[in-house]
């Protein structure tokens, strides 16, 4: 006759093999999550390069139902935001564009979310303002010119600043960034969309070439 095996019995984990097990998961919670942390500010560059493409996406769509005009050269009545163009509200350019961005987080820095400065607005009809935007309103800017700046972080320095919103830059204004949003060790950093559609992040120097390039006496720029 063939007898069964006896049943094996269960045994749990020993306290030594226990220690072992968090002494593991701990040593991996010290090597990455620094490495998860610092991957943070790559992230948020990331966020706004494509905020800032989408942006000039959507004024060149406009642009291409107006006559080649951005909202800010086009009158109210025709659906653009001149009469707003000396106006501290510099939301309704964007507000302008609510057809073609459709949802307006895209108007926000996620540094700038994550800090409480700004915060998305629910709407582009009857929540917008300017504390649920991140990004400046270049009013020169032209499609038939794709050098010139159409939007960007709003930390710039430089120039004079004109009611507290207006920003006047020249080709020799010592332009920078403040450290309030991108900071990346000790050197401040920015990100512009051009005319073009395009998006980069710029230190000091190239945001400097870039008023250069603009081939403009003053650039003016709308600071939410």
């Amino acid at each position: 006759m063939k007898l069964n095996p006896p049943p094996r019995r269960l045994t749990g984990l020993s306290l030594f093999e226990v220690t072992l097990v968090l002494a593991t998961v701990i040593l991996v919670a010290l090597v990455f999550l620094p490495m998860l942390a610092r991957s943070k500010p790559g992230r948020n560059r990331v966020g706004c390069a494509s905020n800032l493409k989408q942006i000039g996406l959507s004024h060149r769509m406009f642009a291409n139902d107006h006559d080649d005009k951005f909202p800010f050269a086009v009158s109210n009545e025709l659906g653009g935001t001149l009469a707003f163009a000396n106006s501290p509200q510099v939301f309704r350019h964007f507000e302008a564009l609510s057809n073609e961005l459709v949802r307006p987080k895209v108007l926000i820095c996620s540094k700038d979310r994550m800090s409480g400065a700004r915060v998305p607005a629910s709407n582009f009809l009857s929540s917008l303002a300017n504390s649920n935007v991140s990004y400046f309103v270049g009013l020169d800017a032209d499609e038939s010119k794709p050098e010139r700046l159409l939007s960007g972080d709003r930390n710039l320095t430089g120039g004079a600043l004109s009611q507290g919103w207006l920003r006047l830059m020249t080709p020799a204004t010592p332009a920078d960034w403040t450290g309030e949003i991108h900071l990346e060790g000790k050197t401040p950093s920015g990100h512009i969309g051009l005319a073009d559609g395009s998006a980069q992040q710029m230190e000091a120097p190239q945001l400097r070439q870039q008023l250069q390039s603009n081939r403009l006496a003053v650039t003016r720029l709308a600071i939410p």
